[in-house]
């Protein structure tokens, strides 16, 4: 009996050398000890000696290098093709949109070599994205706590060290000479953060489990409570928008979400309309007819740039011509405005399928930590990427939210690096058991 245990450990042995996924090895030696035990079960059955049925069970298992050969194929590393496509697409465009506003801006108010500027951004961010491709995404949940206080180190620095701005507010650092948006960036670490922390084992103890909920409602609304001092409203709505669902989908309070929707949406709607330029600018959004300067002209030349834009577009000669920072906060309407609204149409294609992408990677995902981050940072990037096609509809109010991967700037980073974890967390789909969780700090 001893030596039947002896060959099943070290047929078990050979076939999890086969296999490169070692997460899976624990699984693969559960199952084929019990269909092991299956095997010899029957073979007693029939009568069959306990040693003879132990022996007639491993060679009925089958050679255990092919077998592991056969398990590797289906536990190794996927490659999503489909979300890396998406990125090369988007980037290839915002390369010929930013190529478009060189060759037609007539104004002396973009940055030099923009398309050669924006071509460093996108391989820096490539770079980042492999990055992330590579790390193994469940050492993420053990690092949760050190990502969530990284994130409020990150806006101490931009407060501290970042110079004043138009408005008051200190959002850029530079760092190697780059200007980065250190509070644009924030959310997403923070949302990375959340998903690790709230799927971390509960405390049994009814008492310490009780705690453990208030502690982590707290930890979803400091982060709003600093949006709002800051102030930075953009990130807060996004924010919320993220973090509540997320917070529903893994711990299902729903009436404390209700609160803060409700108390949120209040707070906000009142500080708008107890702020004259702020209210302004919202309703100027809506009635630009009637409005000579202000966010409500701007409006009006996006309208206007749209109509006259046609199916065909004006070209290259016309692009950004009548616009305000066309490379950035514009830049979907400079590719109407370039290609027509048949690259609009075509644009509106690719950002919804890249959307729908994305979503589709969380079914595919066993992990339920790996489905929660692919939720968070999907719902992160489409909040972002609907937001820079609304604008194209005239009415929205402007805010400082880039299209991702599209217009100019350093933003791109960050959603190369959010792209990179989507695909390192699928990657790895049939690598991991479904529902592992790492031991928490």
């Amino acid at each position: 009996m001893e030596q039947s245990k002896m060959e099943l450990e070290r047929y078990l042995d050979t076939v999890c050398a086969e296999v490169r996924a070692k997460g899976m090895h624990s699984e693969i030696r559960d199952e084929l000890s019990g269909h092991f035990t299956d095997l010899v079960s029957e073979r007693l059955e029939l009568g069959a000696p306990e040693e003879e049925a132990q022996r007639y069970a491993i060679a009925q298992m089958g050679d255990p290098q092919a077998v592991g050969r056969e398990l590797h194929q289906i536990h190794k590393p996927r490659i999503p093709w489909g979300l890396l496509a998406g990125v090369v697409l988007l980037s290839a465009v915002s390369l010929l949109g930013m190529a478009a506003v060189e060759a037609g801006f007539t104004e002396d108010l973009i940055p030099n070599a923009l398309m050669l500027r924006q071509s460093v951004f996108i391989i820096l961010g490539l770079i980042a994205m492999t990055g992330m491709f590579f790390i193994n995404f469940k050492q993420l949940q053990r690092a949760s706590g050190f990502i969530y206080g990284g994130a409020l180190l990150m806006i101490a620095v931009s407060l501290w060290l970042g110079p004043e701005m138009m408005n008051g507010s200190r959002r850029y650092v530079s760092i190697l000479g780059f200007p980065f948006d250190l509070i644009g960036c924030s959310p997403y670490l923070f949302v990375v953060a959340l998903a690790g922390i709230w799927k971390r084992p509960s405390v049994q103890n009814t008492t310490g489990g009780r705690l453990r909920s208030w502690v982590e409602f707290c930890v979803l609304l400091l982060p709003a409570v600093i949006y709002i001092l800051i102030p930075s409203f953009a990130e807060l709505v996004v924010y919320l928008v993220v973090a509540l669902p997320l917070y529903i989908r893994i711990t299902r309070r729903w009436v404390r979400v209700m609160v803060v929707v409700v108390s949120s949406v209040s707070g906000i709607v009142l500080y708008v309309w107890s702020q004259l330029h702020l209210s302004d600018r919202n309703i100027d959004a809506f009635y630009f007819h009637d409005v000579v300067t202000g966010a409500g002209y701007i409006n009006r030349i996006i309208q206007g740039t749209l109509t006259s834009a046609g199916w065909k577009g004006q070209g290259f000669d016309g692009a950004g011509n009548g616009l305000i920072y066309p490379y950035t906060d514009l830049f979907p309407v400079v590719l109407i405005q370039t290609f027509g609204w048949a690259g609009g149409l075509l644009l509106l294609v690719l950002t919804c399928w890249f959307v729908l992408k994305m979503f589709s990677y969380a079914r595919a995902v066993s992990d339920t930590y790996g489905r929660m981050l692919i939720f968070a940072v999907t719902l992160m990037l489409s909040i972002r990427l609907l937001y820079g096609l609304s604008i194209l509809s005239g009415r929205m109010p402007l805010v400082s939210l880039p299209f991702p991967f599209l217009s100019y700037g350093q933003h791109v980073f960050i959603e190369f690096a959010a792209a990179g974890l989507l695909m390192g967390i699928y990657r790895r789909k049939d690598m991991l058991p479904a529902g592992q969780a790492p031991s928490s700090l």
